[in-house]
């Protein structure tokens, strides 16, 4: 062990370690002094080093406010050809977009069965009209026998003929007049089935109820229909598609500033380019409710006269609510930005401060926070209603880069 030592101590070996244990702990110390020092000056440094910053001014503009909704496309007026019969469609003689006329054959049924109905109710009227000539006949041959019986009664003071006779004359008489009655009943019946049977005979061909536009066929040749409960709709059409109306969905908290008779400007996904105008001519009362949320309907009539659009068409439009004219204004990025400076003030205060509005303006190159009272805003730029600014303070809306 001895020996050891010896060689350590001749090496300087346990001196060198413990340099070395030093050093290590002497540079560590820097380094984290060092580290902390760009961490301040990081954190409170840079913020008190003088920035710049975009700055706007209180200007003097004409702004459009404007509420957004959407919507689809639709005719103003659209038209449902049923058939009211059932059957087999024999024949289909118009097809998607066609133009047709009022009272123009769109399709027809088989015939067959329903003509033979109209003929066996002829002949089956023809048969009862022959019963009532019978039975006229027999009534008036009952009448003359009981006015014969009436009056050898009255001339032989009723002793004559008997009161068998008398009574039979008379019984005779009363059916024949019921039997004619029947007869004539009988007739008026098939007369109606009868009609009824023509009726559906025409209602076979279908023809359409307007001048329009086929906008959708439901209905191909050997098709069956049944017209039971409900009408099969066989054909929808439009009555002029030159005219045309948006139904779109306002929002519940848009709904206030919304009218009739204001302007709305829209675009559709096939003319992204082009915006179409039209007129808020209805503001339905009743709401609309989906996955909670509650909207308006709004109809806008629109002039298509060069058919751009298309029923089903998606619109986005925007409900032109008022127009501001000579107003202040500030660009809405004012009344967003804050700039990285220390507040003075107590985070309550700060707190109260958030629930208004405010803007931050230079004074004496410093920012300074200014209350402002807002109005409406067109999405850009926000109507400054009052504030302790003039229209030459300026006033920040970001930073520059360096």
């Amino acid at each position: 062990m001895d020996n050891n030592k010896t060689i350590e101590e001749t090496l300087n070996i346990g001196k060198n370690k413990k340099s070395s244990y030093k050093k290590y702990i002497w540079i560590s110390l820097f380094v984290l002094l060092i580290a902390g020092a760009i961490f301040w000056y990081l954190t409170y440094g840079a913020k008190d080093k003088e920035l710049n910053y975009h700055t706007t001014t209180l200007e003097r503009k004409t702004i459009t406010t404007t509420v957004l909704a959407t919507g689809n496309m639709e005719p103003t007026n659209t038209v449902d050809v049923g058939i009211e019969v059932s059957g087999t469609i024999s024949e289909v003689l118009v097809d998607y977009n066609e133009r047709v006329k009022k009272g123009q054959l769109m399709a027809r049924l088989d015939t067959v069965k329903l003509s033979s109905k109209v003929t066996s109710y002829q002949a089956g009227l023809a048969k009862l009209e022959a019963n009532i000539a019978e039975a006229t006949a027999s009534l008036n041959k009952a009448k003359k026998e009981w006015i014969r019986v009436k009056k050898m009664v009255e001339a032989t003071n009723g002793n004559y003929p008997s009161k068998q006779e008398v009574d039979s004359a008379f019984t005779t008489y009363e059916l024949a007049k019921a039997s004619l009655q029947a007869a004539k009943a009988g007739r008026d019946q098939a007369s109606a089935e009868l009609k009824a049977a023509q009726d559906d005979l025409k209602k076979a061909a279908v023809v359409s109820p307007i001048n329009g536009v086929v906008l959708d066929r439901k209905v191909e040749p050997g098709q069956s229909v049944v017209s039971a409960m409900t009408i099969p709709v066989l054909f929808t059409m439009a009555e002029d598609l030159t005219k045309m109306k948006v139904v779109v969905s306002v929002d519940e908290a848009d709904i206030a500033d919304v009218k009739e008779q204001q302007r709305v400007n829209f675009s559709v996904d096939a003319y992204p380019e082009m915006v179409f105008e039209g007129t808020l001519t209805q503001l339905r009362l009743n709401s609309q409710i989906v996955n909670g949320v509650v909207t308006y309907d709004a109809v806008v009539n629109v002039d298509n006269s060069e058919l751009f659009l298309r029923p089903g068409m998606t619109v986005t439009a925007q409900i032109v609510t008022d127009v501001l004219e000579d107003v202040l204004v500030l660009p809405n990025a004012a009344l967003r930005f804050t700039p990285p400076i220390k507040e003075k003030n107590s985070s309550r205060h700060v707190k109260a401060d958030a629930l208004k509005h405010h803007v931050w303006t230079l004074r004496e190159n410093k920012p300074v926070r200014v209350e402002v009272e807002v109005g409406k805003s067109d999405g850009s730029l926000t109507v400054i209603k009052k504030s302790k600014l003039s229209e030459k303070d300026l006033v920040l809306i970001g930073i520059k880069e360096s």
